[in-house]
């Protein structure tokens, strides 16, 4: 296994990705059983896997130095996508994140997620010859603001925090001045802080009752309900979701679909999706690695950011371990925006890996 990841890891991105996405088809398919009127859901599911599939052949075969350049392009989409996921969506839920196009439901901040990546690989696309100065940072931090805005107006406070993780990871890769680092870590603090005073009652009680412990019949009910399910899987799983729990999550089929994976396959099942999403993120990095220049590299590492980041999140929320923020699970989740920017990504780095090999 070692050796695949070490000379064909797109290969291994592959087979993860397939793996991840059988598995959520299987969890989709669970979670409708326990609601009759979305037991439908895993054939859209499916039908979206194809769609992005088949997304993801082109952009495999694309080549990539055409974007390298294009900051004003890239950045201008990111903010478009920004700009759609608030003002031009649809409220459900008494937030403002889909997009109806005829019978497709689109969430444009997904997307934005790979806007933001391409568009920082084009702002650090340029090598440095030392340091970066603190003007280096003017740009992307303008971007990131610019993206942050308007999903936090939908209000999306998970897909902001995945944002704001992706853009730390791509700063990660670049060496910064002493200036640079300080009013980075200042701006850092103020931003939590101004994002703490613009968050809405109901997001601030779900953080205070992570902190302070939820009460099961209110705020905590669903990551309550999600642990119990969890916990009842044991090792091997139980043998069915539908009936074997009273009071069934209601976004069992999203947000939780961990949960419902876990409970049915135990913690061997859980430990094996865990274990596909490492080797998913090691491949993505090592194809960072063999990159061909900066912009390929920080693309790789953009897309294993946002995987890892969700993965971490989604079981972290699932398990007790973070508060619940509505950050799907990648190709696990239900949701066709999600599964369709994942394989999408995967196209990315099968693009940067075909290049390195090439070179």
């Amino acid at each position: 296994m070692m050796r695949v990841l070490r000379n064909r890891p797109v290969v291994v991105v592959v087979a993860a990705a397939v793996a991840l996405a059988a598995v959520g088809l299987a969890t989709v398919h669970a979670a409708g059983l326990a609601f009759p009127g979305r037991s439908a859901l895993w054939p859209r599911q499916l039908a979206w896997l194809l769609v992005g599939s088949a997304a993801a052949l082109l952009v495999a075969r694309a080549d990539l130095r055409r974007l390298q350049d294009r900051r004003a392009l890239l950045i201008h989409g990111a903010l478009i996508l920004a700009t759609l996921a608030t003002f031009a969506a649809s409220g459900v839920h008494d937030t403002h994140r889909w997009l109806h196009l005829g019978r497709l439901n689109v969430q444009p901040s997904e997307p934005l997620k790979l806007g933001l990546v391409l568009a920082l690989a084009s702002c650090f696309s340029r090598p440095a010859e030392g340091p970066r100065p603190l003007r280096d940072l003017a740009l992307p931090a303008g971007l990131l603001a610019c993206t942050l805005t308007p999903v936090l107006l939908q209000p999306d406070l998970g897909t902001a925090g995945v944002l704001a993780l992706i853009a730390a990871s791509a700063l990660a890769l670049e060496r910064f001045s002493l200036g640079a680092r300080v009013t980075l870590a200042i701006g850092a603090i103020g931003s939590l802080a101004a994002v703490w005073l613009t968050l809405h009652d109901y997001q601030r009680a779900r953080l205070a009752a992570f902190v302070h412990g939820a009460d099961p019949m209110t705020n905590g009910y669903q990551s309550d309900h999600a642990l119990r399910l969890v916990g009842a899987g044991r090792l091997l799983g139980a043998s069915s979701f539908a009936g074997s729990e009273p009071y069934p999550l209601p976004e069992a089929h999203g947000d939780f679909a961990f949960a419902v994976w876990a409970h049915e396959h135990g913690f061997a099942g859980a430990a094996l999706v865990l274990a596909l999403y490492l080797a998913l993120v090691l491949a993505a990095l090592r194809i960072a690695a063999g990159a061909r220049d900066r912009f390929e590299a920080h693309v790789a590492v953009g897309v294993a950011a946002i995987v890892f980041w969700q993965a971490v999140i989604n079981a972290g929320m699932v398990m007790g371990l973070l508060p619940v923020v509505g950050v799907t699970l990648p190709l696990i989740s239900y949701g066709g925006s999600s599964a369709f920017t994942c394989l999408v990504g995967v196209g990315l780095l099968a693009s940067v890996a075909r290049r390195s090999t090439t070179a």
